[in-house]
């Protein structure tokens, strides 16, 4: 199955609404768009809808949004939202300008709905008359974190388009399962705005200080909370712990640096925080290979 890959942008802001950003395949069925945006006013942006049905992760910000024949939509991160369309229309969105609206998007085309999904009830895709359909909820926090590994996908050229297609069809199976009702309610998984901003700043902080990363109180003052709320929220935004999470880029970082670039081991483990052979044993228990293997 051929899908579009439409990429994070690192480093800060993302495009603004219309440009397009670098598009590694174009196919109607399955799209995946990702990215940071924050907007310079508060005017409303029209843009056609597609046809088939639009997963929506708002991870943090807000934006209100309208479809022809429904009342308008404040959605405020950490929400999901549906969109469902078989018909010539367009979607109207105004954002939030005082804060990033981290968002990641999941387009499932009218085909694989049909034909290779298949697992969203029928209220959710169909609305009596043609118009869209727009619904939205708490988001899972399982959708949560899949849209972290995709943020900090590492790979490139085309297994990067495989791994990221991959969790674009993980995100659509978790949301049917959700929206389905087969998965464990999100009641009491709700995290502000603020809260999700701030666990994102201690991410920013751990993965820039591998070598040497400040302990859990350092971290949670840095980033204006305490640590039981910043372990709380990362489980929430990230699915796994501080320490969990830290663990997994490092050794995400090492496999790369293995795979592309001209380091010896010891060297890798430095660079990720690891003693050589506390890296040997973390990394083999992780990818069931030693690190000598890859290099």
């Amino acid at each position: 199955m051929a899908i579009t890959i439409i990429a994070p942008k690192s480093g800060g802001v993302g495009p603004a609404p219309g440009n397009r950003a670098g598009v590694a395949h174009f196919d109607l069925n399955l799209k995946l768009v990702s990215g940071t945006f924050l907007s310079s006013n508060e005017a409303w942006y029209e843009e056609p809808l597609e046809r088939g049905l639009r997963l929506i992760l708002v991870q943090s910000g807000r934006l209100r949004c309208r479809v022809p024949g429904q009342p308008e939509h404040l959605i405020e991160g950490p929400s999901l939202c549906t969109i469902a369309n078989d018909g010539e229309f367009s979607s109207a969105q105004i954002y939030a300008t005082d804060q990033p609206l981290r968002y990641t998007i999941v387009q499932l085309g009218v085909e694989v709905l049909s034909s290779r999904i298949g697992g969203f009830p029928e209220r959710l895709t169909r609305r009596p008359g043609g118009d869209p359909k727009i619904m939205s909820c708490p988001a899972p926090r399982a959708m949560q974190a899949l849209a972290s590994q995709i943020d900090t996908c590492q790979m490139v050229g085309p297994a990067r388009d495989l791994y990221l297609g991959g969790k674009a069809l993980e995100m659509a199976a978790v949301s049917a399962q959700f929206l389905s009702g087969e998965s464990p309610s999100s009641a009491g998984q709700r995290i502000t705005c603020g809260e999700v901003e701030r666990v994102h700043a201690a991410r920013d902080i751990l993965i820039g200080a591998l070598q040497d990363p400040p302990s859990l109180d350092t971290l949670a003052r840095r980033v204006g909370t305490n640590p039981r709320k910043l372990t709380a929220g990362f489980r929430k935004v990230f699915g796994t712990s501080v320490f969990a999470y830290l663990q997994e880029y490092r050794l995400r970082e090492a496999h790369r640096m293995l795979c592309d670039e001209e380091m010896n081991v010891s060297t890798v483990a430095y660079r990720v925080g690891y003693s050589p052979a506390h890296f040997s044993i973390a990394f083999r228990k992780r990818y069931g290979v030693s690190p000598s293997d890859i290099r």
